[in-house]
């Protein structure tokens, strides 16, 4: 699984993290790039902008506007969208 540089450290130093990828998938061990072995845990479909609310705070980003604004860079248009929580293995 992919990170930016600096998502990929957040989730390193804060062991989770909340993601938004364009693709359904189900819960698994994956592999991240210099962590090693994470827990990919499906939360749902995103609706809409407030619908991430309560997953801001471990997004890795600073506010709302900075995380959706980042998304509709990945996932533009009116494309379904997938929350995910991920989890470092220790």
């Amino acid at each position: 699984m992919s990170f930016l540089p600096g998502l990929k450290f957040y989730l390193k130093g804060m062991g989770i993290i909340y993601t938004v990828r364009k693709y359904q998938m189900s819960e698994a061990i994956v592999e991240v790039e210099d962590l090693g072995k994470c827990k990919r845990i499906p939360m749902g479909v995103v609706g809409g902008k407030q619908d991430l609310i309560p997953y801001v705070k471990y997004s890795g980003f600073n506010s709302l506007e900075d995380w959706w604004n980042r998304i509709k860079f990945f996932i533009p248009g009116n494309n379904t969208m997938y929350l995910y929580r991920v989890e470092v293995i220790k």
